[in-house]
């Protein structure tokens, strides 16, 4: 028997680290976890700008505080140091991989080798006590009794793995692996052995009895059943109180167990509960009172089939589930036709995952629509959302099998019609393709297992076996069909990505597929997972509320605890074997001419081929599309080749409460969308861990949390157009032959020729653009078709810079103007007068008629009424004065909305579902001007109050029209040919992309493509648009005076920081002791808290050997030097951009908090008709209150506080008094050290310094005072450093302190004013 006494040795140390998770970032960092302290009142007011403002923190002070403690690991240390931690981590995070492929491919041997390999890793130690947890729930899955494990975990913990100490997680798995004991006597001996295990592992656990009971992911509601009701070891209190409910509420039999466990432990809990953050008297926890009626609220989550011991009072909650949805919705006020839809409608959610054959499935938006009685209308969104969480979750589990279904059907459909022919449909030849993968793919896993379960010595290993060592552990995970689909479907998606025209990138693929089929997996054993723990409950209707709370805090829990990802390598090697198996057995019929016979032939080629390419100056190794099937992609429906990881929701999506929990249900996403960043990911733990981005939770949850629907009048319009085949609008007809123009004469003149490769090379790409489009046409089209009629979720994540976007990419509200056609609001509102008002305004905004006053834009939609009408009524034959609008499908939507109101005696009780959007003018500029206190500049964005709206873009094409005036008049010819050029067109896109940091040249390509249709001659126009550039620029300048200077000065500071270097950097950041690596990103903190740490670091890949191809990937785990030319460049737009998001995440919260369903897609916000007004006072409320704190100051102090021991290189003139008086202390210091100083010895030198001035030694005190270093020089001399440029003559580089430019003066611009401007968002 295990002894407490031997057990626990040590002091808490070690089990605090109990699910520790921060396996990311340094051991340094991780002491960032716990909440962070609040930093005194007195020095974040300092950071704040203003030392006397006490404002209303929106989230800044507090993770600010969090990222620039003194205890925080930063990533600005040498490149070697660095990457020293990277390696840890990268060998650390493959070992436990591989861990966790072996365990689950029941490879027990393999795994406690490798279990061992992470004893050994010495900065991974202190948290080792996981693994070996992780381990041990998978063997007591085969462990026999008690003593056996007993046994075990001793022999480990003493012998294997003696600095390891149990945890209370360790004691709960023994504990479950007691109760779980199945004896093969059945004596009551056993049982009385069993009892007295339980005690011993409870009286050894030194954070309560609590604590042990409180790992949800652990023990099963049957284990929890067992411990209150059978032997009495706990109370119901005890459990946590999400499970509570699950457990039968049944008198124990008092016992001597309870009294000892309870008596000497209970005292020392603390009311710990499943996760920390819950307590045992938790308000949310549930009233258990026998006598009291549950009502049952309907949340996600959906059963798994149970077990059902008595089956004649229980039935299968699924059967009732579905039994009550039907019977709700068949006691609703419904026509006869309707009713009769319901009986005959299938509701199994695997029978109904998206709406393939749209004959036999409901529209339940007209369902919902039809209701008028307001509690029908709640019963049936009780009884839809009830219906739609089991479909989610065989949505997000079951599609892969859904989409092989639907291929099968179309295949034995077509086989009964004896139509296998040529023309096979996308989905006859997706099922051939399968049905062929298969057996190999089959063959693969055989070899791999043999690979596994062989004896034989590595040195006797064939090489192909030594190569399929390293993937075989994962490749076995993963059904084989599942897998076969999944890589099907990849490459379907990845078709014309990454710039390769009909085709994609290796690398890409290779990693793609391997990436999908490791998230396959996780959401397998999230099921599996689920299933174990919930295994024995016996549930009714009432209890399904209950189950899904503890069922959703369960993958709750085991989300944030995930933290193990396969290495690229890997991944690529399980794609490339994926990819190869569906290369060699994917055919497509084509056909030709016999040049012989002349007869019509036909024969099979690859549809996938490999091979390289060059892309921008660089070799890639690409897979190629054959241009056939590039054409069925193009056209057929294709509702069973989109991931449905790629999809809307059917239910709200899980809410954000953690950076990588939120979004879908069964699959991981994380808050930031950082692209190999462990810099981004270890400031977000951080901040997230400390409670400190609460806000931007919640603004995102209001994003995902409102309800859409497909607009079925615009997609049959859409579906009618498409059909044709022709060209319409934005949509491109089908081409199937790239039509070039015929070559000139072979004597032709150089320039002919010319010109004939460029307009032909214009075709090719244009051509390609076509097609390209079409596609993702066609994508958007099929997922509107597979969610007409239903309720649709965003479930939405940001971008490193906090700009929102939703997870589904192809069908979305930020897509085109035909996909934001597509969607409307599900809920719907009652116009009123307002509302009426605002849906005129709407649609002339849409049509391009916004600069004028709201009234005159109410006028506008009047005086078209009839023009409103016929476009609602005739879209297609009639007059078609919607396709004129600069937003044609969404003029449409809001043109029926407006017909359909006005069918109405009174147009103001129409109920609206119709999006109202209120855009910003130029937001960039808007948020320049305020940060500036430009008054003319807040004047032309409609900052300041107006009678009418000021047109920014005419402005500044006003102004450039008077410089080219005045140089016309001094004899400047491209000007004289300019002046009566310059529209509000021709600078718009410039103006509104030179405050997010667009070049010179980009923004010559901007003018240039507007001028093309002014100049038939391109090298004219080029020229012109040179020229015209320089002007556009010096006038928005002119007008955005202080604007600049910020521009300017943020782009300097970002140019200093980039290429600073922390005082306390080891010497090893110096290549050759005289040249550093410059390692700091420029970060910041958002108003809303959000760190913003700028990913643009210098590119490192590794080469991976491939059956197909060798690839290069990049290492998530690396950290490079800086790239410093972007992080100049980034920084400008980048600060800005995380503003307007900020506003955004602000706005999305007041009006959530107010009831409004709420959409933006960046600065433009959607509400309905009725509720603009309301909005319109949150964003500017939230304007003011986000600007009410001087935002360029607080940046400036936080940069003071976060780079104040940094310092930088720089050079100066070597006859300077300066330069004279730091050689004679290098010659000194030289002396010291028996060699040269270098500038890795001046910094160390300085150390040396600062750490005798920070001694509470006096004496040490007074040797660092007297102490000359040559940056105190520089220091005590900063206003006489004069920079000279490296490469000039007689130039020195010396080392001085980091200070970064004053900020420049602010304006009188007083943003208050913003909440009387009618047209800040109009």
């Amino acid at each position: 028997m295990l002894t407490k006494r031997r057990w626990v040795l040590s002091s808490l140390k070690s089990r605090v680290l109990c699910f520790s998770k921060d396996r990311f970032i340094s051991t340094k960092a991780s002491l960032l976890l716990n909440q962070a302290n609040n930093a005194d009142v007195a020095k974040m007011n300092h950071i704040n700008g203003n030392p006397n403002l006490n404002i209303r923190d929106l989230g800044f002070m507090k993770s600010s505080d969090v990222s620039l403690a003194p205890n925080f690991s930063q990533f600005d240390n040498s490149q070697s140091s660095v990457n020293l931690v990277s390696s840890h981590k990268r060998d650390v995070m493959q070992l436990w991989s591989l861990l966790e492929a072996c365990l689950h491919s029941n490879y027990m041997e393999r795994a406690f080798s490798i279990l061992k390999s992470l004893y050994t890793v010495q900065h991974h130690r202190s948290y080792f006590i996981d693994d070996y947890n992780f381990y041990l729930m998978k063997f007591v899955e085969n462990c026999g009794s008690i003593s056996e494990l007993q046994k075990k975990v001793k022999t480990d913990l003493q012998k294997h793995f003696p600095e390891t100490e149990y945890n209370d997680k360790t004691l709960a798995i023994m504990i479950h692996h007691a109760l779980s004991f199945k004896s093969s006597t059945g004596k009551s001996s056993d049982e009385g052995e069993i009892a007295n295990a339980i005690k011993t592992y409870f009286l050894m656990g030194n954070n309560g009895l609590r604590k042990i009971v409180s790992f949800v992911d652990v023990f099963t509601v049957e284990d929890y059943n067992k411990l209150y009701s059978k032997y009495n070891a706990i109370s119901l209190m005890d459990i946590p109180p999400v499970m509570r409910p699950l457990v039968k509420d049944e008198s124990p039999v008092n016992n001597d167990l309870v009294n000892t466990i309870i008596g000497s432990q209970r005292d020392n809990t603390h009311n710990l509960a499943s996760d920390g953050n819950e307590t045992a008297d938790d308000s949310s926890a549930v009233n258990m009172n026998a006598d009291q009626e549950v009502i049952p609220k309907l949340d996600f989550d959906a059963t798994v089939t149970t077990v059902d011991k008595d089956a004649s009072k229980l039935v299968a909650v699924d059967t009732i589930g579905m039994k009550v949805v039907r019977h709700t919705l068949l006691g609703l006020t419904l026509n006869e036709n309707q009713k009769k839809k319901i009986k005959s409608f299938h509701f199994e959610a695997d029978k109904n995952l998206l709406n393939i054959d749209e004959q036999k499935t409901i529209d339940f938006y007209e369902l919902s629509n039809s209701l008028t009685n307001e509690a029908e209308r709640e019963r049936f969104e009780d009884a839809l959302n009830e219906f739609n969480q089991d479909r989610q979750r065989a949505l997000e589990l079951r599609a892969t099998n859904a989409a092989k279904e639907r291929w099968k059907y179309d295949f034995e459909e077509a086989k009964a019609r004896g139509d296998i022919s040529i023309k096979k449909n996308l989905n006859v030849k997706l099922w051939e393709w399968y049905t062929k993968m298969l057996p190999y793919v089959k063959q693969e896993i055989e070899k791999c297992k043999e690979v596994m379960n062989s004896t034989e010595k590595k040195s006797t290993v064939s090489r192909q076996n030594r190569l399929r060592m390293e993937y075989a552990p994962y490749f076995t995970l993963v059904d084989p069909e599942k897998m076969c689909v999944i890589t099907i479907l990849e490459l379907l998606k990845l078709n014309s990505t990454g710039g390769i025209i009909e085709g994609m990138r290796t690398a890409r693929a290779v990693i793609a597929v391997g990436k999908a089929i490791e998230m396959e997996f996780r959401s397998e054993q999230l099921l599996k997972n689920e299933s174990h723990i919930f295994k024995e409950i016996k549930q009714s209707q009432n209890l399904k509320r209950f189950v899904r709370s503890a069922k959703s805090r369960f993958r709750s829990i085991k989300i944030e605890q995930s933290k193990i990802i396969w290495s690229q390598p890997a991944r690529a090697k399980i794609g490339s074997i994926m990819i190869s198996n569906l290369i060699n057995v994917a055919k497509i019929e084509v056909g030709g001419m016999d040049p012989v016979t002349k007869e019509k032939v036909y024969g099979e080629v690859p549809a996938f081929s490999h091979s390289y390419q060059y892309h921008n100056g660089l070799k890639l190794g690409v897979l190629k599309i054959h241009k056939s099937l590039v054409h069925q992609l193009n056209g057929e429906r294709m509702v069973a080749a989109v991931q449905p990881q790629l999809l809307p929701m059917l239910v709200a999506p899980r809410e954000w409460k953690n950076w990588k929990c939120g979004g879908y249900y069964y699959t991981q996403s994380t808050l930031i969308r950082s692209k190999d960043s462990p810099e981004q990911v270890a400031y977000l733990k951080a901040v997230s861990d400390a409670g400190a981005i609460d806000r931007v939770y919640h603004g995102l949850n209001v994003l995902g949390s409102t309800p859409w629907t497909v607009n079925r009048k615009i997609f049959n319009v859409i579906s009618e157009v498409w059909n044709t085949g022709k060209p319409f609008l934005d949509i491109p007809g089908i081409q199937n032959t790239l039509n070039l123009l015929p070559p000139p004469a072979k004597d032709a003149d150089p320039s002919i020729i010319r010109q004939w490769k460029l307009k032909n090379k214009d075709i090719a790409n244009k051509f390609s653009s076509n097609r390209s489009v079409r596609c993702d046409s066609n994508y958007k089209l099929e997922i509107a078709r597979a969610f007409l009629g239903e309720k649709i979720y965003f479930p939405h994540n940001l971008d490193f810079r906090g700009r929102a976007y939703p997870l589904s990419p192809h069908f979305n509200h930020l897509g085109n103007d035909m996909s934001r056609g597509l969607l409307i609001f599900w809920r719907g509102k009652q116009l009123g007068a307002s509302g009426l008002k605002w849906l005129k305004v709407h649609l002339s905004n849409l049509y391009g008629f916004d600069k004028a006053s709201l009234e005159d834009r109410v006028r506008f939609a009047e005086e078209n009424m009839e023009n409103i009408k016929d476009s609602a009524e005739n879209p297609l034959n009639g007059k078609g004065w919607w396709k004129s609008a600069d937003k044609p499908w969404q003029a449409l939507s809001t043109c029926i909305e407006l017909n359909e109101a006005f069918k109405l005696e009174n147009p103001e009780d129409f109920i609206s579902h119709q999006p109202v959007h209120q855009d910003g003018t130029c937001n960039g500029l808007q948020h320049y001007a305020a940060l500036g206190g430009d008054c003319e500049g807040a004047k032309q964005v409609n900052l300041k109050p107006s009678d009418k709206p000021m047109d920014v873009y005419k402005y500044v094409a006003n102004l450039v029209v008077e410089r080219l005036k005045k140089e016309a008049a001094g004899g400047d010819e491209k000007a004289k040919v300019l002046q009566d050029k310059i529209t509000r067109k021709v600078v718009k896109q410039t103006v509104m992309t030179n405050v997010y940091g667009v070049t010179y040249v980009g923004a010559t390509f901007q003018i240039d493509k507007q001028l093309s249709d002014v100049f038939e001659n391109r090298n004219q126009s080029l020229e012109l648009s040179k020229y015209l550039t320089r002007h556009v620029f010096m006038a928005i300048r002119e007008l955005f005076h202080g604007a600049h200077l910020i521009q300017d000065w943020l782009g300097e500071c970002s140019n200093k920081i980039s290429r600073s270097i922390r005082l306390d950097v080891n010497e090893k950041s110096f290549k050759n002791q005289n040249k550093p690596d410059f390692m700091s990103s420029v970060i910041w903190t958002t108003p809303l808290g959000l760190p913003i740490v700028q990913p643009y670091r210098e590119g490192s890949k590794k080469q991976v050997r491939t059956n197909l191809q060798t690839v290069f990937i990049s290492d998530p785990f690396s950290i490079n030097p800086v790239n410093a030319r972007r992080q100049k460049a980034g920084f400008p737009p980048n600060f800005i951009h995380s503003l307007d998001a900020s506003h955004m995440l602000l706005s999305a919260s007041a009006c959530g908090e107010k009831g409004l369903d709420f959409a933006s897609v960046h600065d433009s916000y959607w509400t309905h008709a009725c509720d603009i007004d309301i909005m319109n006072k949150a964003l500017r409320d939230q304007f003011v209150a986000l600007h009410e704190v001087d935002l360029i100051q607080r940046l400036k102090n936080e940069f003071d506080e976060r780079y104040k021991n940094y310092v930088q290189v720089t050079n100066i003139d070597r006859s300077s008094d300066l330069a004279k008086r730091i050689i004679q202390v290098r010659a000194q210091l030289s002396e010291e050290l028996g060699h040269s100083c270098t500038l890795a010895d001046e910094i160390q030198h300085e150390r040396t310094r600062q750490e005798l001035l920070n001694s509470d030694n006096p004496e040490d005190k007074k040797k660092g005072e007297e102490m000359v270093t040559s940056v105190s020089l520089t220091s005590d001399h900063i206003t006489a450093v004069k920079e000279v440029k490296a490469s000039a003559y007689g130039s020195m580089p010396i080392i001085i302190p980091l200070k970064l430019p004053p900020i420049p003066p602010k304006g009188n611009f007083d943003v208050q004013e913003t909440k009387e401007s009618l047209y800040f968002f109009s």
